[in-house]
């Protein structure tokens, strides 16, 4: 394959984007879909894209010399060919996406992965870009210049390691200017960014509420509004195969929505993507029940959403966004007659303004998507006027 024939799509973030999901539900190569390997060679992509022990950057057997030391005194191949022995993870979105997109434009695809687990936001940082393939940064550049090819856009799955309550609140600032930095230095002043929302985290009994991730999974859904040429969707409503790693088969779901806004960039790059809610309205439920309701109305949808009951994620709260101590979500739905608004009927009358938010905390239940399977983000709390 001549590189210079392939859409090429840059793969950054950490470990939901290297990709942990299980081997046994990786999806087969498919001769459309190419992969810049680890060693630098374009190859037909094959699960697991990235073999990190093979790397030529420097960057990626560092790190792993840093948290592996049972590799000491081994060499590189020595440890590569270990991990190969016992590898049973590893699946990814990349194949999925490639497929997809190659279905849609009819061209191959070419994947140019750079992701390390457990990375931040700093260890990304274009500050360390003179350190070449020692830094990500770096070495993100020195692949995407090696690989060749027509750069299409980039796909971010990061923010895990910023969910703190000292990293969290500067999130979206940060990304911000990494976006801006990484256009700069690629060239493409308005190459599209495609970021995905962080997943749930089974972190144990309770799941204590921790809000860096709520902060985090807030400046990816609203990064499309701060930063031109960018869309974001969910992970939220997936699978896990461990406490924080999406499964396989939730890699390959989310592999097909990013390739829906990567196709919607193409064809309509001013334009947002994915469901969104526009607006939220108070309204009284029938007189004498002293109920409440709010409707949620929808836009970005695909078809609508799907005439649904008992959907769950959504919860109240004061202007200030404490938990409201009067009121609560006993139920919300999806009526065939208008499958742009989500209908949530609150436990009594509001006397004044409340808010609304959808996905708190670090592992919600959450499952709405439209019928193109294209989520709702998760969103912090958002006022809503009585009257």
């Amino acid at each position: 394959m001549d590189a210079a024939d392939l859409d090429v799509w840059i793969l950054a973030g950490q470990s939901n984007m290297q990709g942990y999901g299980l081997l046994a539900g990786a999806l087969p190569p498919d001769e459309r879909v190419w992969n810049f390997t680890s060693a630098g060679r374009w190859e037909i992509a094959e699960e697991p894209l990235q073999r990190l022990w093979e790397s030529y950057t420097p960057v990626h057997i560092d790190y792993y010399r840093q948290v592996f030391p049972q590799c000491a005194g081994k060499t590189d191949e020595e440890c590569a060919r270990e991990e190969a022995e016992r590898r049973v993870v590893g699946a990814g979105l990349g194949i999925s996406f490639g497929s997809a997109m190659a279905e849609g434009l009819g061209r191959p695809v070419g994947l140019i992965p750079c992701a390390h687990g457990g990375s931040s936001l700093e260890d990304w940082t274009p500050a360390r870009k003179g350190e070449g393939g020692s830094s990500l940064y770096g070495a993100m550049l020195d692949r995407v210049r090696r690989a060749g090819g027509r750069l299409r856009g980039l796909l971010w799955y990061q923010g895990e390691s910023d969910a703190t309550p000292e990293l969290a609140p500067t999130y979206a600032r940060r990304l911000d200017a990494w976006i801006a930095a990484a256009r700069a230095d690629l060239g493409r002043p308005d190459l599209p960014v495609l970021a995905v929302q962080l997943a749930r985290y089974q972190a144990g009994p309770g799941n204590p509420a921790n809000p860096g991730w709520d902060e985090v999974r807030e400046a990816i859904a609203s990064l499309p509004a701060r930063v031109a040429h960018t869309w974001a969707t969910s992970a939220i409503d997936l699978g896990l195969d461990d406490p924080i790693h999406l499964s396989a088969g939730s890699l390959i779901r989310l592999g097909k929505r990013l390739a829906r806004l990567a196709l919607h960039s193409i064809r309509h790059p001013d334009r947002a993507a994915g469901p969104r809610v526009a607006r939220l309205e108070y309204d009284h439920a029938p007189p004498g029940t002293g109920l409440g309701v709010v409707r949620a109305i929808c836009d970005g949808l695909e078809g609508g959403w799907a005439p649904s009951d008992n959907l769950s994620g959504f919860s109240v709260h004061t202007p200030d966004g404490q938990p409201h101590p009067r009121l609560h979500v006993f139920n919300a739905s999806v009526s065939a007659a208008a499958p742009d608004t989500i209908r949530l009927g609150l436990s009594a009358q509001a006397t004044e303004p409340l808010a609304i938010a959808y996905g708190l905390g670090l592992s919600p239940h959450c499952a709405l998507a439209d019928r193109a399977d294209m989520p709702l983000c998760a969103f912090k709390p958002r006022r809503v006027s009585i009257g």
